[in-house]
């Protein structure tokens, strides 16, 4: 297995604990029945969606493979504005959560 594939089953996976993340996040039943398919774009390397947050706001969520960031903007429908609420870095995110031992579930023997 070179480090090509290797990189892409790790992206893989981030983004699968991502999703699972986003879920748990969200588990205002409300907000979970809003989704809708339609609003998801995925174009190689940025994956977009938008959804409503708790206070009924529009939200947008960029994530770019290739940077391995995922930003969070505030839009402003009225006002045609988008405000960039959140820059994170997913490659110092989840190598601090496996640095706390809070990966994968794996114990030590």
């Amino acid at each position: 297995m070179n480090r090509t594939t290797l990189a892409c089953y790790s992206l893989l996976a981030s983004a699968f604990v991502l999703a699972a993340m986003v879920f748990m996040q969200l588990q205002d039943k409300s907000i979970l029945a809003q989704a809708n398919a339609a609003m998801v774009v995925n174009d190689a390397p940025v994956s977009a969606m938008t959804l409503r947050a708790r206070n009924d706001d529009e939200v947008l969520c960029i994530l770019e493979n290739t940077s391995q960031r995922l930003l969070i903007y505030n839009t402003d429908v009225s006002r045609k504005q988008l405000r960039l609420v959140q820059n994170i870095n997913l490659a110092q995110y989840f190598g601090r959560i496996n640095a706390t031992g809070g990966g994968g579930g794996r114990t030590s023997r």
